[in-house]
C-alpha cells in the first residue's frame, strides 16, 4: 500500500478499487459467457435430443453477472447533529463537496455517487418528479442551523418533508471506483426520519459511525446503536472525530503526561460502549473498526496543499481499513459466492449430461418402457415436496402463535418496570411545567417526545429477543430439511439406477446427486451478498427488515395512540392530584416527577391489554411473513428440480418421435457444452487463486 496520504490521488487506494473491479468484472464475463454458452445449447437442443430444463441456471449466472458489475460499494455515514460527519466525507473526498461550515447541517438525507458532471437531483416522496439543481444550490437551500435542526428534532417534524433524499454526482477519482457515500441528517429514533435510512443499511457494506471526542457516546447514540444496529450483521466503523481537541481542551496542551491521561480515560469510555460492536465471530476487533479522526485539520490541510501529509488526522489508517475491508474481505466473499453458483451450475449441467448420453441410443419404445418406470419415483419426490411444505407451515404456525404470545406477554408486563424504564429511557424533564398553563404545551411535546424513547427502548429489546427465537426456528428447520434431503437424494438414485443401470450409482460419478437439494436449500435468497453459512445466515436480513418494519409501525402507532390518551384522560384528573400535592408540599419538585410517572403507569397499564390484543396480529403476521418467504422460496425452487428432471425424459422422447436423433454427433455436441461450462469454472478458479 502506498504511504502517499493525499487521499484523491492516493496510487495505492485507487490502485486497489481499480484491481477489484477488473477482477468483478473478468468474473462477470465469464459468467455471462456459461449463460450464453447454456442458452445456445439449450436452443440447439430443441433440434436435437431436446432440451436439459436450464432455465433457473441460466438465470442464476445472470443474476450473479448483473450484481458484480455493478460494482459498487455503499458506505452509510451515520452520528448525530454537528459530529462532523459531511467535513469527513469531504476529508475522505479531499473536496468541499458537502456543507460543512461551523453553522450548517445537513437537513436530509444524501447519496454521493459518480457522475461524468456535478449535479444533485432532487427526489420526493410524493409524485413530484425529481428536480436537478447545481451543487452550491443544493448547499444553501438544503442546509439549516444547527439550533434550528435541534428544534426539529425535539418535535419530530422534518425540515423538508416533502424531500425524500437527494443524489449527488461528483466526477471524483474515488468515486469512479464505486464507491458511494450516503450522508444522513442527525440520529433520530423516530420512524419517519429513519425508515429511509433504514433501508440504505439493509442493502450498505458498511457503516461509518461518527462520534465526537468531546461528548463521547451520548445517550441518543447508545440508544440509537443498541435499537437500530446491534444484532444486524452490519461491519461498524466507529469514527472518533475532533481528537484534536483532546490536546486543545487541557489547561496545558504541550503538558504530554496530561495529554496522555485524558487520552487514556477516553478510549476507555469508547472502548466500554463500542466493543460489543465490533465483534466478528467472537473475534475482537476493535484495533480493527475504531479510529481516532480529526477530520476538520485534514480537510483544510487538503485544500490548503493537495500533498500535504494527513498522517496525524487518523484519515489514512481508516481508509487502509476500508480499503482492507471492501477490497478483500467483501469483495472475496462476493466474488466466492459467484464462483460457487457457476460451480454448482457447472455440477447440474454435467449431470443431466450424464443422464442423456446413455439414454441417446435407446430405441423409443425401451426409452417409454425406462420413462413409464420412474414415474412412482417422481411422484415420491413431489410428496417429498408437499410433505416438507406441510411441515414448514406446521412450524410457521407454531412460531408465529408463540412470538405473538411473547410479544402479548411482554407488554402486559411493563407496568412493573416501567417508571424505572421511562426514566432510564429520556432526558429529565422539567415536571414542574406541567404546572404552568404556559409551559404546558411545551412539556405535552417532551412528555411526547420521552414516551416514543421509552417505547422504541422496549420495543427494540422484544425485537431482539424475537429474531433470535426466529433464529433457533430456522436453525431447527435446517435439521427438517436435512431429514427430507436424504430421503430426496435416495429417491433420485433409485431414478437414475432405473434409468441408466445401477453402475450409475456404483461409479464414480464426480456429480453428487445430493448437490440438487443443496443448492435448492442453501442458494434461497442467493442475492443477498456476502451471507453466512446456510439458511440461518442467508435469511437473516430479510427477517430482521420485517421484524424492523413491525418494530417502527408498533411503536409509531402505540406512541400516537398512548400519547392522546394519557393526555386526555390526565387532563382533569392528574392536574388536580398533581397541583393539590405540589400546594402541601410547595417546590418540591421530586413529589410532582413521582406523582406523574405513578399515575401515567396506571392509565398506560389500563391501555396495555388493549395494546397487547390489538398489536397480536400484526407481529403473527410479521413472523408468518418470515416463514411464506422460506416456503416460497424452498418449495419453488424443489419443485422446479423435480419438473426439470421429468422434462429432460420428456423432451428426449418427443425428438425421438419426432426426428432421427444423430447420435455421434449429439453426443459430441453435449460433451462439447460439458467441456465449455467445465473450462470457464476453471478460468473462474484460476482468478480467484
Amino acid at each position: 500500500m502506498s504511504n502517499t496520504t493525499n487521499i484523491s490521488q492516493s496510487a495505492g487506494y485507487l490502485d486497489d478499487f481499480d484491481q477489484v473491479r477488473r477482477v468483478r468484472a473478468q468474473v462477470a464475463d465469464h459468467l455471462e459467457q456459461i449463460a450464453h454458452i447454456l442458452t445456445q445449447s439449450e436452443a440447439e437442443g430443441a433440434h436435437a435430443s431436446g432440451q436439459l430444463g436450464l432455465d433457473r441456471q441460466i438465470t442464476l449466472v445472470d443474476n450473479a453477472s448483473h450484481y458484480l458489475r455493478q460494482g459498487i460499494f455503499r458506505l452509510v455515514v451515520l452520528g448525530d447533529l454537528k459530529r462532523g460527519k459531511s467535513t469527513l466525507i469531504n476529508a475522505i473526498l479531499s473536496e468541499r463537496l458537502l456543507p460543512s461550515d461551523v453553522n450548517p447541517c445537513t437537513a436530509i438525507l444524501s447519496v454521493l455517487k459518480y457522475g461524468p458532471r456535478k449535479q444533485v437531483t432532487i427526489h420526493f416522496r410524493d409524485e413530484t418528479p425529481p428536480q436537478q439543481i447545481d451543487v452550491a444550490t443544493f448547499k444553501w437551500k438544503y442546509t439549516i442551523d444547527p439550533t434550528e435542526a435541534k428544534a426539529l428534532q425535539e418535535t419530530q417534524e422534518q425540515a423538508f418533508p416533502n424531500v425524500s433524499h437527494a443524489v449527488i454526482e461528483y466526477p471524483l477519482p474515488l468515486l469512479s471506483k464505486g464507491i458511494e457515500l450516503v450522508d444522513t441528517p442527525g440520529l433520530n429514533d423516530t420512524e419517519a426520519c429513519n425508515e429511509l435510512v433504514l433501508n440504505y443499511l439493509n442493502d450498505c457494506h458498511a457503516v461509518l459511525f461518527v462520534l465526537n471526542t468531546t461528548q463521547p457516546c451520548t445517550l441518543d447514540e447508545r440508544r440509537y446503536l443498541r435499537n437500530f444496529l446491534q444484532n444486524r450483521g452490519l461491519t461498524i466503523f466507529f469514527l472518533l472525530n475532533a481528537w484534536d481537541k483532546v490536546r486543545t481542551s487541557l489547561l496545558d496542551p504541550d503538558d504530554s503526561g496530561a495529554l496522555a491521561e485524558a487520552e487514556k480515560k477516553l478510549r476507555q469510555v469508547f472502548y466500554t460502549h463500542l466493543s460489543p460492536y465490533c465483534l466478528v465471530n467472537s473475534e475482537d476487533r476493535y484495533s480493527q473498526r475504531v479510529f481516532e479522526i480529526s477530520a476538520l485539520p485534514a480537510l483544510r490541510a487538503q485544500l490548503h496543499d493537495p500533498k500535504a501529509s494527513l498522517d496525524d488526522t487518523g484519515i489514512p489508517a481508516l481508509l487502509d481499513a476500508l480499503t482492507q475491508f471492501l477490497t478483500r474481505e467483501r469483495t472475496n466473499a462476493e466474488l466466492h459466492h459467484a464462483v460457487q453458483q457457476a460451480r454448482s451450475v457447472s455440477a447440474h449441467v454435467h449431470e443431466a449430461i450424464g443422464r442423456r448420453i446413455p439414454l441417446l441410443d435407446q430405441d423409443i419404445d425401451h426409452l417409454k418402457d425406462k420413462v413409464a418406470a420412474v414415474q412412482a419415483e417422481f411422484e415420491q419426490l413431489a410428496a417429498i415436496s408437499t410433505d416438507f411444505q406441510s411441515e414448514i407451515r406446521q412450524i410457521r404456525d407454531r412460531e408465529a402463535q408463540s412470538i405473538a404470545d411473547a410479544f402479548k406477554t411482554y407488554m402486559l408486563q411493563l407496568e412493573q418496570t416501567f417508571e424505572a424504564d421511562f426514566v432510564a429511557s429520556q432526558p429529565d424533564l422539567e415536571f414542574l411545567d406541567f404546572l404552568n398553563k404556559e409551559n404546558r404545551a411545551k412539556f405535552h411535546d417532551a412528555f411526547k417526545r420521552a414516551f416514543e424513547r421509552y417505547l422504541t427502548d422496549r420495543l427494540a429489546d422484544w425485537e431482539i429477543q424475537a429474531t433470535q427465537q426466529l433464529e433457533t426456528a430456522f436453525a431447527q428447520m435446517q435439521t427438517v430439511a436435512d431429514h427430507y434431503r436424504v430421503t430426496y437424494t435416495q429417491v433420485v438414485d433409485v431414478i437414475n439406477a432405473k434409468l441408466l443401470g445401477q453402475s450409475y450409482v456404483a461409479s464414480s460419478h464426480p456429480y453428487n446427486a445430493t448437490e440438487t437439494w443443496t443448492d435448492t436449500v442453501f442458494e434461497v435468497l442467493d442475492t443477498i451478498p456476502n451471507s453466512l453459512n446456510g439458511v440461518v445466515g442467508r435469511l437473516s436480513p430479510f427477517w430482521r427488515r420485517v421484524m424492523q418494519a413491525v418494530f417502527t409501525s408498533l411503536c409509531v402507532t402505540l406512541v400516537i395512540q398512548m400519547v392522546g390518551f394519557l393526555f386526555s384522560t390526565m387532563a382533569l384528573n392528574v392536574f388536580l392530584v398533581i397541583v393539590a400535592g405540589a400546594s402541601l408540599v410547595a417546590g418540591q419538585a421530586e413529589y410532582v416527577r413521582q406523582t406523574f410517572l405513578t399515575t401515567t403507569r396506571q392509565e398506560f397499564a389500563k391501555c396495555l391489554p388493549q395494546i397487547a390484543q390489538e398489536q397480536w396480529q400484526s407481529v403473527y403476521d410479521a413472523v408468518e411473513s418470515c416463514f411464506n418467504t422460506y416456503e416460497t422460496e424452498i418449495i419453488q425452487r424443489l419443485n422446479d428440480d423435480i419438473l426439470a428432471r421429468q422434462a429432460e425424459l420428456t423432451y428426449l422422447v418427443m425428438q425421438k418421435e419426432t426426428q432421427d436423433i444423430q447420435l455421434e454427433q449429439e453426443t459430441e455436441r453435449l460433451h462439447s457444452l460439458d467441456q465449455g461450462i467445465a473450462e470457464q469454472v476453471n478460468q473462474l478458479n484460476a482468478l480467484l487463486n
